[in-house]
């Protein structure tokens, strides 16, 4: 095995004090204030001292240095810049802590790795705030002014104890999950007050006013750290979801940021399956706004004919609830898009035109939700072959979550249409492995085939849309896929089944229908499929 790349260099580490309670208190203004001091004191400042940016977190990040003085110099005159900063505010201060360490570390083409990372993050803990931390092999090479500005603080207990790496994944986490819009997370200081106190996660739930409860632990084999959560009910104490994340202990920054986004990924689908259990048990004439459309979600992804129309039933209902509701708004358009390209709609050109202007009147509305950025992509991307207009909502929903698997799924469709199905296999990906358990995941599935279509890989395509329909036995689209892709890689018999599929569900199918209600596709991709179509015998 070759050996791995070494250097020897400078890393300063900086924290943001109380950055979660920042969060809770003000999410927008406090990410707008994070982007501010980037924007201002990091960004155009570190090119002058021969540094860069390795990582960024929501709280902080590390820079690489060539020497000890410009580390030293650098992270003085921010913090300097911070303080004048605060001066001017007339708000409460956000103060930073920082850093510096000598590190050894192992490089790769975009990261860097090693326990020394690690140490910097721990010595952050040990700077007052606004303050610097260095340690004793930082100090000896400093001469003059920059010396005599720190003062010893004898020897520091800094072990990476499980009590210490578990409180900064409660902290990633409640970071994370705060800029999940559809979760409302409790604050990180009332959590911790229960911090080491035996406790009932009903008397728990009551206590915070939560329905859903995570909890978890962190073990240790070796140099490796096992962290396991799981997702509780409070009222009833029913376990909803569970998953578990390995890592090193030399690089425990990198598994709290993979913990945090396996969490994330995996509670909007638990939460949402929960909360839609909890609506079905209501009483349907009481139903609020919000309530509709979770009951509308199931019938939405289950990608038949009936259910498609249910939906559109449900969303209705709740906009004569509230006519402004982004949410069913976005998803009605959706819904209708889903109706044209599966060939259910009656009136495909007034679907179509209604499609278009919800989309239109949720994007006017513009409410900052990544679903309905989502379905307002979704929309524009199954209606429109130029995919400008769906990649910016879809882009525009992974920038305020990136954990969204819908999102990414639909940014690969787009990236599909848009000729560059490597990229959209790259995006299916990232959603299934986002959110493992979404309901919606064999769409990803699908869009997997639909780039190995594009691709020409055509028996892989075959495939990928096979994984779908096991993923969704109802959903008869998707035989439209398996069929022209399983023809074209001479893979008759199968063709030939999911044809005859095809026509059990519409009879009177043909090649020129399936044109007609593809609006993504055109050109020699269209005419191939529909040649794959003939040759699987579907009549034209």
């Amino acid at each position: 095995m070759a050996r791995p790349r070494r250097r020897l260099t400078v890393i300063a580490a900086l924290d943001v004090v109380g950055y979660s309670e920042l969060i809770q208190r003000d999410e927008l203004g406090a990410i707008r204030e994070m982007r501010a001091i980037y924007r201002s004191l990091v960004r155009p400042t570190i090119p002058r001292f021969g540094a860069h940016i390795i990582k960024t977190m929501g709280d902080g990040g590390l820079i690489e240095f060539p020497s000890v003085l410009d580390a030293v110099e650098w992270t003085m005159a921010f913090q300097n810049g911070m303080a004048a900063r605060n001066a001017t505010r007339g708000r409460p201060p956000i103060e930073v802590r920082a850093a510096i360490v000598l590190a050894d570390l192992i490089l790769t083409e975009d990261d860097r790795f090693g326990a020394a990372i690690g140490f910097a993050m721990r010595l952050q803990a040990a700077a007052p705030p606004g303050g610097i931390a260095i340690t004793h092999s930082v100090r000896w090479q400093l001469l003059g002014e920059p010396a005599a500005a720190f003062k010893p603080a004898g020897f520091l207990s800094l072990r990476s104890d499980h009590e210490a790496f578990a409180d900064g994944v409660v902290e990633e986490m409640t970071a994370t999950l705060s800029r999940v819009r559809d979760i409302r997370v409790v604050a990180r200081n009332s959590a911790f007050t229960y911090k080491g106190k035996p406790t009932d996660v009903r008397s728990l739930g009551r206590d915070l006013g939560v329905r859903y409860v995570i909890e978890g632990s962190v073990r240790q084999a070796g140099e490796t750290l096992r962290v396991t959560a799981q997702l509780v009910e409070a009222e009833t104490g029913a376990h909803l979801w569970s998953g578990r994340k390995d890592g090193t202990v030399h690089d425990p920054l990198t598994l709290q940021d993979e913990v945090a986004t396996l969490v994330a990924g995996a509670l909007r689908p638990a939460i949402r399956a929960a909360e839609i259990e909890r609506v079905r048990r209501k009483a349907t004439e009481t139903l609020k706004t919000h309530e509709l459309v979770l009951q509308a979600m199931p019938h939405f992804w289950a990608h038949r004919r009936e259910d498609n129309a249910a939906a559109l039933a449900l969303l209705q209902k709740a906009l004569l609830a509230d006519p402004r509701s982004s949410a069913a708004i976005s998803l009605k358009g959706w819904c209708l898009s889903q109706q044209i390209t599966y060939l259910w709609s009656d009136d495909p050109a007034a679907d179509r035109a209604e499609a278009i202007a919800l989309a239109e009147l949720a994007a006017e509305l513009g409410e900052p939700d990544p679903l309905v950025l989502t379905a307002i992509g979704a929309t524009f991307s199954i209606l429109n072959t130029d995919q400008s207009r769906a990649l910016q909502f879809i882009e525009r929903a992974i920038a305020l979550d990136s954990t969204f698997a819908w999102a990414w799924t639909r940014l690969g469709y787009a990236q599909a249409y848009s000729e560059r199905p490597e990229l959209g296999i790259e995006s299916f990906e990232k959603a299934i492995a986002l959110s493992p358990e979404d309901p919606i995941q064999f769409n990803a599935f699908a869009g997997i085939a639909t780039c190995h279509f594009l691709l020409g890989n055509y028996a892989e395509a075959a495939h990928w849309a096979g994984q779908s329909l096991h993923g969704r036995p109802g959903m008869v689209w998707a035989y439209r896929l398996q069929a022209t892709s399983a023809a074209l890689a001479g893979q008759t018999t199968l063709a030939r089944n999911a044809v005859r599929r095809l026509l059990a569900e519409s009879p009177g199918l043909t090649v020129a229908g399936v044109r007609d209600g593809i609006k993504n596709l055109a050109g020699p991709q269209l005419d191939r499929y529909m040649e794959g179509l003939k040759l699987a015998g579907l009549p034209e």
